[in-house]
Order: structure tokens, then C-alpha cells, then sequence
């Protein structure tokens, strides 16, 4: 009996890496959410323009988050001063952000690199809104492109990261030059196939505020595959007689709140761990 549990729980947490490591991949890949940009035979290696587009990714205290839970998002870009003409495209934050409008009704704000253009922002849903930008002569600059603010929720769990993202949509979204010629081509491919580097918020704990994410086993203020291998190990002493689990253990352990502590409590916790988790450029 020892043994096939021991097997049941080696074989699923080899399952669980590879489920984790797969979605860590596909998180950081560079590339707009919603449609898959068709490259078709375009060879984007030759695109002589590769912008970079890239949304705030925002780390605060708890203590920052208490004094001011409205937070500005800037959307930033690198790599095509006088390149880009014409550009469309969504933005959309995480359903527990609200977006906040300003004093005239208006979601976002063109920032410096669109001074010469005409800027729109048109909702979308509750949680997004899509930008049109339109100038004469590429005109458009390098860096703040549009800025906007969320509100982070009342019951901010800590430790978690709450996503900003691009959007792209194969039917209305642009992002080219003013001739759309294969120049602008090549640079809206290299943009929504590989040049998108989305947002965040965090908040982590602080001095005063002494909180643990849920799911954090070993109290290190994270949440990862070292607190799903804990979650496994107490499993096998459970299943096997070796203990029982106490008030506290139950309560930390049982990430999905069924009321036990199993292979399903680590599986989610890995879930977690590669959703929660950005790497960088």
C-alpha cells in the first residue's frame, strides 16, 4: 500500500512540474492575448522596426495599497520613434480591478509619444477598452503612449498578481505605418506576435501587516512548488496512518477547501504558482 501511494504521488508531482513549467513558458511569450497574430509567410527576422510595447508591472506594500488603492497604468513603447502611423487595440485588466474614469468621463489619457496624434478610448465591457491612434507623417514617438488608472479591490489578497494585458483582434487591429506598406507589416507582426510585455499589480506584506498568501506551507511569502511538494509529503504521512492532520494544518493545507488534504490541494497550488508567475525581458 506505501508503495503504490508513494508511486501515485511521485508520478503526480512529475505531472505537476511539467503542467507548471508549460505554463510558465506560454505566459512569457511575448506576444498579444486574444487572437493569434497570422504571420503567414512573413518573416519577421527581416522587419527592419521591432517595437516593444510594455504595460506597468507594479509591486506595492500593503501599507501603499491601504493609503491609495488607485493605482496609474502606463503603456509604454521602445523602438519606433517615427515609425508608426495608425494603431488599434484592446486593453483589458483583471475582472477585481475597476477602472477608473477621470473627472470628464474618460478611461485613458494620451501620453508624450502621442502628442501629435489623435488618440481615442472606447470601452469594452466592464473591465476593458480598446485605443485607436491615427497621426500624419509618423509622427509618433517613443515612450508614455496612453496612461490610465485602476482601483484595486477591498479584499486584496496579498502575494497575487493581478494582470494588465494587450489584446488583439484579427479583424479590426492595426498597428502600422502610415503607407501599410511591408515595412508596416512587418513591424504589426513583430509587435503583436513578439513585442508585448504585459502588466501586473502585486501586493506583497509588509512590516505592520504580517500576511501569508494562502497556500504558503513553509512561511516564505511565496507560493510555489516547494509548498506543493510540503502539501505531497504530509499527504503520504495522512494516507499511510502516519498522522493526522491538525486544525492548522487543515486549514493551510486544504488549498481547494474540501475539508482534506490531497494530491488536488499541491495541484492547485502549482495552478497558482504558474498563473502568479512573470518572467521578465
Amino acid at each position: 500500500m506505501n508503495k503504490i501511494i508513494r508511486k501515485i504521488i511521485s508520478a503526480t508531482t512529475a505531472a505537476l512540474m511539467l503542467v507548471s513549467a508549460t505554463a510558465l513558458q506560454a505566459f512569457a511569450s511575448g506576444a498579444a492575448k486574444g487572437d493569434e497574430y497570422d504571420l503567414g509567410d512573413l518573416d519577421v527576422s527581416t522587419a527592419t522596426v521591432k517595437p516593444s510595447i510594455h504595460i506597468t508591472q507594479q509591486i506595492i506594500s500593503y501599507a501603499e495599497y491601504k493609503a491609495n488603492p488607485v493605482r496609474t497604468i502606463d503603456v509604454t513603447i521602445s523602438g519606433a520613434t517615427g515609425k508608426y502611423d495608425n494603431a488599434g487595440f484592446s486593453v483589458k485588466v483583471d475582472d477585481r480591478l475597476k477602472l477608473v474614469k477621470d473627472d470628464e468621463g474618460y478611461i485613458a489619457e494620451a501620453g508624450p509619444a502621442l502628442k501629435r496624434s489623435m488618440f481615442e478610448c472606447i470601452p469594452e465591457g466592464d473591465n476593458g477598452f480598446r485605443v485607436i491612434i491615427a497621426s500624419a507623417g509618423a509622427k509618433n514617438g517613443d515612450g508614455v503612449m496612453f496612461s490610465f488608472q485602476v482601483e484595486l479591490p477591498s479584499d486584496i489578497e496579498v502575494f497575487k498578481k493581478y494582470p494588465i494585458e494587450i489584446y488583439y483582434n484579427k479583424d479590426t487591429d492595426l498597428f502600422t505605418n502610415a503607407l501599410m506598406d511591408e515595412e508596416g507589416k512587418l513591424m504589426e507582426a513583430w509587435t503583436f506576435a513578439y513585442g508585448i510585455e504585459h502588466g501586473y499589480i502585486e501586493v506583497e506584506s509588509d512590516g505592520t501587516h504580517d500576511l501569508f498568501p494562502k497556500g504558503d506551507v513553509n512561511y516564505d511569502r511565496k507560493v510555489d512548488s516547494v509548498d506543493a511538494s510540503m502539501i505531497l509529503a504530509l499527504y503520504a504521512k495522512i494516507s499511510t496512518g502516519k498522522t493526522e492532520p491538525t486544525e492548522k494544518q487543515l486549514t493551510e493545507y486544504d488549498y481547494n477547501g474540501d475539508g482534506s488534504i490531497d494530491s488536488a490541494d499541491a495541484s492547485k497550488v502549482l495552478e497558482y504558482y504558474a498563473a502568479n508567475s512573470t518572467s521578465t525581458k
